[in-house]
């Protein structure tokens, strides 16, 4: 476009003043016009790639998020409980050393991006049942925290107080820990649903037991905005 634009402005130059002017030089009128054209197609381009770049930013958070999930969820079948005591954080280390754990804790805002993975086991049937597990991934560029929980069993309103160590996993509509679907209906079911905080401050598998209500999809293309 540029090249074209140039060579239409010498056949013009070559007309009006001969060959020899038009060899001399660009003009600043010249220059302005191809300036112009250049901030143009900068001002086109580069919100698309930025966009691409965050989509792929996300994609590899939630890449990293179902991966990590398939290794707890393994070894889930061993131990038939989440609770740390049954799943230290040197068996998660062991089962998956591609990932870097962080047990009930914050990822490092330096880790954002990397493989670094949230996990925190939480009660979702009964007391200290540890059916359940909360994880969490911090995506670069776009700074969204992307959540999976992962339900073994249905979980219910309340179940009294809990002096296993871990969180009740609320499924009531109201209440700090309150879960619901994204409808704002409270979760019925087990199952794996997934959420997300965008440009999230930090990145932590317990923000949804410690803010409400906290919502959930049935898939990362539709998990809702904490």
């Amino acid at each position: 476009m540029i090249k074209s634009t140039l060579a239409r402005r010498r056949e013009i130059r070559v007309r009006e003043f001969g060959e020899e002017a038009a060899d001399a030089g660009f003009t600043l009128i010249e220059l302005m016009v191809v300036l112009l054209i250049i901030a143009i197609l900068l001002a086109i381009a580069i919100p698309t790639f930025l966009g691409v770049s965050g989509s792929a930013n996300d994609r590899a958070a939630q890449s990293n998020l179902s991966n990590a999930l398939i290794e707890v969820k393994a070894l889930y079948q061993n131990n038939q409980t989440y609770l740390t005591a049954s799943m230290s954080l040197a068996q998660l280390t062991g089962s998956a050393p591609e990932f870097s754990w962080v047990q009930a804790g914050v990822i490092p805002a330096a880790a954002k991006g990397s493989n670094a993975i949230s996990e925190y086991p939480v009660d979702v049937g009964g007391v200290a049942d540890g059916l359940g597990v909360i994880m969490a991934s911090w995506a670069k560029g776009t700074g969204t925290c992307w959540y999976a929980v992962d339900l073994e069993t249905a979980p219910i309103a309340t179940f009294g107080v809990d002096t296993g160590g871990t969180v009740q996993f609320l499924s009531g509509t109201s209440g700090v820990t309150a879960q619901e679907n994204s409808g704002g209906t409270a979760l019925a079911s087990a199952g794996v649903f997934y959420s997300q905080r965008i440009n999230a401050a930090t990145c932590d598998a317990r923000n949804p037991t410690t803010a409400g209500p906290w919502k959930w999809g049935t898939s990362f293309s539709n998990a809702p905005t904490a």
